[in-house]
């Protein structure tokens, strides 16, 4: 990607003036009437300050229609780079650096995943992505390329000219099936589960994969089983996980995390928060619903703001909702209506399972089950690279799902089981969000929700809040945990079925008044099903609860959501830095600056020269506690690296910690205060050979960068080699927080650089809709030249907000443009 990103460089500052010239008459938010062929009637699009739509139609038709409009106006080219990834057909414009994820994204077959979808999707929600993928077309319609976005110029004028095909329903629905696969990694799990038994042992791997503490951390449908009003909680040792009947070698080094398998976001920092508090407990005596979803940074924003109004409210049209979508799918996937709120946290749901297939040695198109050699279903696939030859790619199918094992690295035969794989009814369930008016329409909406598992919650005009699981979540033979690879060579091991809806977790107006949801465990340990073991370990859902609990005066504002969102403490602060004090470095500079750590009060900063030291330390502890057991440095920001070594230094001399202490490429026995002065003293060093030696000029904000590169003529540049186009595509800014922090900027390696962010923020206020916040990470556009393609970042990086209207008065009063949309003659 790189090399091309660069030839195509060479003469883009010749062409951009140019190129956004064009792109500036095609796109410019001024008033404007246009007409639509196909269009039934007159459409108003009010645009606010901030440049977000508020559509306003007479019908259902028009409505999506218009919606498919505006957003191809501001993110075709992102609409259009996202359905190449979801086909696997990025290696047409990026050449021979992205055939590894065209290979792994043709095999996992969206296309034929989506089809299936439109198969059980009922005719209204048909109808409303037909006039969605109609309004993009009519955008399309009679315009070049180059007339579309600046991306396609730059590459037509290098002699890689692009073709546009026309938006279809398939398009749609294949990038719902791309944000599942992202917020459904448990074959990944599997896969490191796997190997960590085959480096350290069945029994080594109990305690270096810690269960979830409930003794410590809160489980979400029971809001204030922990009681956070006292000191921090001690850790406990957990009990250990069933590992039974499990030996397996794999080999393999693929990282399935890059921006073109995972655009979503992958790994550490990839989760959410979301909490809804009761008006018991508010100075309104009304809800309050916060949501900020953390997802793969990147630009333009994932998220596109939006509001979608019937000019009259009725059963024939019964959309007044304004919120956020993706670019490339109708309706309003998280936001509210007149009489509802809701938000979304990913449930992690173990909805992946991979099946070891016995292969035929007389036939690789055979494989075993149930005693018998079945032939593979076999499809043959080509995809084309930019200066390169062409690729055969033959996918071979069982009875389970498609075998991946080739594509991501792996010798051992394992095919794929997932629900996405299955048809769904996610469109549908967006749907009915958007109408719905209570809470029992709200968990009719909600049962339709089949992929990716997310915690809904939710709050009402009359005074209610809830939560709901849904999703499909498969019920497991006997025998079978879900947690590692399985045979697949028996019907044995298949799935039972699904867990029926009315048994999935949900709670209505808890005791407590509360309910927070940070991708913690949803039920305690005596729920009768199994829905994951690979909870998030609770660190932000702890915080969340401990400052609704500790509120001064316990009366929760708005002021008070505000600070909650943008909360920036460490938890390693409760941990780490007592262990360090308890050392005595005889240096009276190290004794100094543990003394110093002492008197912080852990909150991440983009200021902290504290949070930097932090890091730098805890990267040292992390590669020397682990890289001679497992083999590779842990990420910095993963929460369960946080858990485990917080029970590691509580417990220095169990039987396994002391050995993960040890380090066993030396002939010395190293114990954790040898390991943890050795740390300090290297992540001392470390911190002054890159930023200098006085620590009042350390700040995190300097390491802790969040880099938007535009795909793909951002990523690449060299921002000291051409500041001029980085600074036109790109944006940089070093923010707070961090891993396992309530402000989720994550980070994963020693560079610090944020992997995942809140992508967006977002304060509902049923008492008065038009008082309700939100904040995206970047703007509206994914024009370079817009005014909106940057204008909210540094709002979002100060934890500040933005106007949600909600009124047309309201929307009125803040216009900054209106087009009118007629009915072509």
């Amino acid at each position: 990607m790189r090399r091309i990103v660069l030839v195509l460089l060479v003469f883009a500052l010749v062409v951009l003036p140019l190129a956004y010239t064009r792109q500036g008459q095609v796109a410019a938010q001024s008033d404007a009437s246009l007409s639509l062929p196909g269009l039934e009637a007159e459409v108003t699009v009010i645009y606010d300050g901030m440049g977000i739509p508020h559509i306003y139609a007479q019908n259902p038709h028009d409505l999506f229609m218009a919606q498919g409009y505006v957003e191809a106006t501001h993110r075709f080219w992102q609409m259009d780079w996202w359905r190449r990834i979801s086909s696997g057909t990025l290696s047409e414009i990026a050449g021979q650096a992205t055939l590894g994820s065209d290979l792994f994204l043709r095999t996992m077959n969206y296309r034929a995943a989506a089809d299936k979808d439109w198969e059980v999707m009922s005719d209204e929600a048909k109808g409303y992505v037909e006039a969605y993928a109609s309004g993009v077309n009519a955008y399309l319609d009679g315009k070049s390329p180059s007339e579309v976005a600046t991306e396609y110029q730059v590459f037509a004028s290098q002699g890689m000219p692009l073709e546009i095909a026309p938006w279809e329903p398939n398009d749609t629905l294949r990038w719902l099936k791309i944000m599942s696969q992202d917020l459904s990694g448990n074959f990944q799990d599997e896969l490191f589960r796997a190997e960590i038994i085959n480096a350290v042992g069945q029994l080594g791997a109990r305690f270096l994969i810690p269960s979830y503490s409930f003794e410590d951390f809160p489980a979400i449908i029971e809001p204030g089983g922990v009681d956070y009003t006292n000191d921090e909680a001690m850790y406990t040792i957990p009990d250990a996980m069933d590992y039974s009947n499990v030996s397996l070698s794999l080999v393999g080094d693929v990282s399935l995390d890059n921006p073109f398998i995972s655009p979503f976001g992958d790994g550490a920092g990839i989760g959410s928060n979301s909490w809804v508090i009761g008006g018991g407990m508010t100075d309104s005596g009304m809800p309050y619903l916060a949501n900020d979803p953390h997802l793969g940074i990147q630009i333009p924003s994932i998220w596109y703001e939006v509001g979608l109004h019937c000019t009259e409210v009725s059963e024939a049209c019964p959309f007044d909702v304004v919120g956020v979508s993706f670019g490339g799918a109708p309706g309003v996937i998280i936001g509210h209506n007149a009489k509802i709120a809701w938000g979304f946290t990913n449930v992690g749901t173990d909805v992946q399972d991979l099946y070891v297939l016995t292969i035929n040695p007389d036939n690789p198109n055979q494989y075993q089950l149930d005693g018998e050699w079945v032939d593979f279903e076999l499809v043959n696939e080509t995809i084309n690279v930019n200066g390169g030859d062409s690729v055969e790619l033959t996918i071979r199918y069982s009875v389970w799902g498609p075998v991946i094992s080739e594509v991501i690295g792996f010798e051992q035969v394992m095919s794929l089981r997932w629900t996405a794989f299955d048809a769904n009814r996610t469109l549908d369930a967006l749907v009915a969000l958007d109408t719905a008016q209570n809470w029992d329409e709200f968990r009719a909406a909600a049962s339709l929700f089949d992929v990716p598992a997310q915690n809904m919650v939710y709050a009402d005009v009359e005074g209610n809040i809830g939560y709901q699981t849904p999703g499909l979540t498969p019920i497991r033979a006997e025998g079978h945990t879900g947690m590692v690879p399985v045979d697949g060579s028996t019907s044995a091991n298949a799935w039972q079925g699904y867990i029926p809806f009315d048994e999935m977790p949900s709670i209505y107006n808890p005791e407590a008044g509360y309910i927070v949801t940070a991708n913690n465990s949803v039920v305690g340990p005596d729920y009768p099903y199994y829905i994951t073991n690979d909870w998030d370990y609770g660190y932000r859902a702890a915080r969340i609860e401990a400052m609704i609990q500790r509120d001064a005066d316990g009366v929760i504002t708005l002021d008070d959501i505000k600070a909650m969102h943008f909360d920036n403490y460490d938890s390693k602060h409760g941990f780490l830095v007592p262990a360090l004090q308890a050392l005595d470095f005889g240096d009276e500079e190290l004794n100094g600056l543990v003394a110093w750590l002492g008197e912080w009060d852990g909150q991440a900063d983009a200021d902290s020269g504290e949070e930097l030291l932090i890091n730098m330390v805890w990267l040292k502890v992390l590669e020397a506690a682990f890289a001679d057991d497992l083999g590779f440095t842990p990420s910095g920001g993963d929460s369960m690296y946080m858990y485990l070594v917080s029970q590691m230094l509580a417990s220095p001399t169990h039987v396994v910690y002391g050995t993960v202490w040890d380090n066993n490429t030396t002939e010395d026995q190293e114990t954790a205060d040898m390991i943890l002065t050795q740390a300090f003293v290297d992540g001392v060093a470390a911190t002054k050979a890159r930023f200098g030696d006085d620590p009042s000029a350390w700040a995190w904000g300097n390491a802790h960068i969040a880099n938007f590169l535009a795909a793909p003529l951002g990523q690449g540049v060299d921002p000291a080699f051409d500041p001029i186009l980085d600074s036109l595509f790109n944006v940089h800014i070093g923010v707070s927080g961090g891993g396992a922090i309530v402000n989720a900027t994550g980070w994963g390696n020693d560079s610090f650089r944020v992997g995942g962010l809140p992508s967006m923020r977002q304060i509902l206020i049923p008492s008065d809709w038009d008082s309700s916040l939100r904040i995206n990470t970047l703007g509206q556009s994914g024009n370079p030249n817009s005014p909106h393609y940057k204008d909210q970042v540094d709002l979002w990086a100060t934890g500040g907000y933005h106007a949600d209207w909600f009124t047309r008065a309201a929307v009125e009063a803040d216009a900054s443009a209106v087009w009118t949309l007629t009915p072509a003659e």
